[in-house]
C-alpha cells in the first residue's frame, strides 16, 4: 500500500503538467489540430499503460499532425508501426465521412477499439478500465472540445506481473512494464529482432548462393572451352608440324612408307614381283638353263661399270677381227672367277643394265658373228641374254628379292597406282575417350608414345569407323599402367592373372559419327599376353 501511495503523487504531478500543455489556443481548432490532440492523448496513455512514461516527454503535441507523426517514428513501443500507421497513415477510415466531427468519431473509436483488442488487456480488468476512461475522455474532447485528459493505467494496475505480448496493437511488446517497476516483467524483443532479420536476411542469403553456384558453372564452362581451344590449337599446330616434316623428307609428293600398315605393305610387295615376273616373264621359260650362258651373261653384265674388264673384251674382240692367227679369245669365256664378280655386284649394275649395257655389247656381238665358226656355239645364247639385264631365274632367291626395289624405279606410274588403291581408308590416332567419346580434334595423322588408339576412316562411309589399340608395342606398357583409365571406355577383356606386357586384338570396335564426336557403338575385344 506504501508503494502505490508513493506513486499516486508523480501521476498527479504529470496529469497537472500534461493539462497544461494539451490545452489548444482560443479558437476553434482545424481538424489536424483536433486529430493532433486525440492522437496525442492515445500515445501518453499507451505510454502510462507500457510503464515508460518517461518516453511521454518527447512527444510533440503542440504541433501539427506531421510533426506529431514525426516524433513517435522511433518507435520503441510500436506506437507508430502498429497503431498510427494502420489507422491515420492510411486513411482508409475516412472514406465516406463528410464532416469533421464525424471523422474526430470515427477516428476515436477505432483507437479505442484496437487497444481493447489487445490480448493482454483483456485479461486485466483494471487496463480495460483504463481504457474506458481514455475512451470518455476522448468523446468529451470530440462532443464539447474539452482537452483530454492524461489518463494514466497505472492507478489501477495489478499487482502481479503480466508476461503476455500484444503483437496486434501498439502496447505489444511493452506490455509487460518497464525494468523499475517490480509489477511488470521486462520484455526480450531481441528473439523478436532475430526472426525478422533471418527472415529478411535468408532468403537474401539464398539468392546468393544460387548466383554464386550460377557464377561457378559459367567460370568452369569458359575454362573448358577454353582447354578445348588450347588442345585444339596445340593438335593443328602439331599437324602442321609433321606434315611439313612429311613434305621435306618426301620430295614430289611421294606417299610416305610410314603410313603402311604390315599388312598393305605386304600386299603392295607381293603386286611388285608380279609386276616383275610380268617384265621377266621370257627369262622364266630359260631357268633351268645353267650352262655355259650362265657363265658367261655375268660376265658381260658389269663390263658396263668395270672399265677394266670392258676394254679387255673390247681388245680380245678387236684383236680377234684383225685377223690374228693366234687365239687368246678363248680364255675370255674360260675365266673361272668370272661368276663371283656378278654374286658380289650384282645390285649395283642391274639399274643400270636396262640403258648402258645394250649399246656397247651390240657391235661387239656383231663382230662375233662375223667371226669364224668355231666361235659362235658358245656367243650365240650371250647375244641375247644381256638385253633383260642377265638371267634372273638362274640366280638364288634371296638374289631374285633384292632385284625388287631396283625395278621400282623406271615405272614410277605403277607405283602411284598400287599406292592410290587404299586411298578411302585413312588411320588416325587418338588418345583416350572421354565418357565414350572420341574428339575429332584429337585425331594424330602420325602415331605418338601415348596413342593408344588406331582409328580406321572410310570416305566411302563417313558416318561409322572401326577402332582398335595400337598394334605398336611400345604404346602397350602404358596402356597397361592405366587400363583403367585407357582401356575401360573403350574395350572389353578378361582380367590378367598375372604380370602381362602385350595386349592382342580380338576383334575392332565400331563407332558412329554424330556431329564433331565420335561414340562408341561397340567396344573392341582385346586380350593380354
Amino acid at each position: 500500500m506504501k508503494v502505490f501511495r508513493y506513486l499516486v503523487l508523480p501521476a498527479c504531478l504529470l496529469l497537472s503538467t500534461t493539462l497544461t500543455h494539451a490545452q489548444t489556443q482560443l479558437g476553434q481548432p482545424t481538424l489536424d489540430e483536433q486529430k493532433a490532440q486525440i492522437w496525442c492523448a492515445a500515445i501518453k496513455f499507451v505510454y502510462d499503460d507500457t510503464g515508460r512514461p518517461n518516453l511521454k516527454n518527447g512527444v510533440n503535441c503542440g504541433g501539427s499532425l506531421k510533426q506529431l507523426e514525426n516524433s513517435i517514428k522511433a518507435d520503441s513501443q510500436k506506437v507508430y508501426s502498429l497503431l498510427y500507421q494502420p489507422l491515420e497513415g492510411r486513411g482508409a477510415m475516412y472514406k465516406g465521412l463528410g464532416s469533421d466531427k464525424s471523422r474526430l468519431q470515427k477516428l476515436t473509436t477505432e483507437i479505442i477499439n484496437k487497444l481493447k483488442a489487445s490480448p493482454s488487456r483483456k485479461g486485466s480488468p483494471a487496463r480495460i478500465q483504463a481504457v474506458d476512461a481514455l475512451a470518455a475522455s476522448l468523446n468529451n474532447y470530440v462532443e464539447n472540445g474539452t482537452p483530454p485528459a492524461d489518463v494514466s493505467s497505472s492507478l489501477n494496475a495489478e499487482a502481479t506481473p503480466d508476461t503476455s505480448t500484444d503483437e496486434a496493437t501498439a502496447a505489444a511488446p511493452a506490455d509487460a512494464g518497464p525494468e523499475e517497476n517490480p509489477n511488470y516483467a521486462t520484455p526480450a524483443p531481441a528473439g523478436n529482432k532475430e526472426g525478422v532479420m533471418s527472415s529478411l536476411f535468408a532468403p537474401i542469403a539464398f539468392i546468393l548462393a544460387l548466383l554464386s553456384l550460377v557464377l561457378f558453372w559459367l567460370l568452369r564452362s569458359s575454362m573448358r572451352n577454353l582447354n578445348t581451344r588450347m588442345d585444339r590449337h596445340r593438335d593443328e599446330l602439331e599437324k602442321l608440324k609433321s606434315a611439313g616434316y612429311n613434305v621435306s623428307t618426301a620430295p614430289g609428293g611421294t606417299f610416305s612408307s610410314k603410313r603402311l600398315t604390315p599388312e598393305l605393305r605386304a600386299e603392295i610387295e607381293k603386286i611388285v614381283q608380279q609386276r616383275v615376273a610380268e617384265e621377266l616373264g621370257q627369262d622364266f621359260d630359260n631357268s633351268e638353263d645353267e650352262g655355259l650362258g650362265y657363265v658367261a651373261a655375268p660376265q658381260k653384265t658389269p663390263a658396263p661399270i668395270e672399265r677394266q674388264p670392258t676394254t679387255d673384251s673390247r681388245s680380245v674382240a678387236q684383236g680377234f677381227n684383225a685377223g690374228s692367227t693366234e687365239k687368246p679369245a678363248p680364255s675370255t669365256p674360260a675365266t673361272p672367277p668370272a661368276p663371283a664378280k656378278p654374286a658380289t655386284q650384282q645390285p649395283a649394275p642391274v639399274a643400270s643394265a636396262p640403258v648402258e649395257t645394250p649399246q656397247p655389247a651390240t657391235p661387239a656381238f656383231d663382230n662375233i658373228a662375223a667371226a669364224p665358226s668355231a666361235y659362235a656355239p658358245p656367243a650365240a645364247p650371250h647375244l641375247e641374254m644381256p638385253i633383260p639385264a642377265g638371267p634372273p631365274s638362274a640366280s638364288p632367291r634371296d638374289e631374285f628379292d633384292s632385284l625388287v626395289p631396283p625395278v621400282q624405279l623406271p615405272a614410277p606410274e605403277s607405283y602411284a597406282s598400287v599406292a592410290a588403291a587404299p586411298a578411302s581408308v585413312r588411320y588416325v590416332y587418338a588418345k583416350v575417350p572421354v565418357n565414350g567419346i572420341f574428339s575429332e580434334y584429337d585425331f594424330l595423322e602420325e602415331a605418338q608414345h601415348d596413342s593408344i588408339y588406331e582409328i580406321t576412316l572410310d570416305s566411302n562411309k563417313p558416318d561409322t569407323a572401326t577402332f582398335q589399340v595400337n598394334p605398336d608395342p611400345s604404346v602397350h606398357a602404358y596402356a597397361i599402367q592405366s587400363a583403367q583409365y585407357s582401356l575401360r571406355d573403350a574395350c572389353r577383356y578378361p582380367q590378367p592373372s598375372g604380370p602381362v606386357s602385350y595386349i592382342i586384338n580380338d576383334e575392332p570396335g565400331t563407332l558412329r559419327k554424330q556431329g564433331g564426336a565420335w561414340h562408341i557403338e561397340q567396344k573392341a575385344v582385346v586380350h593380354f599376353e
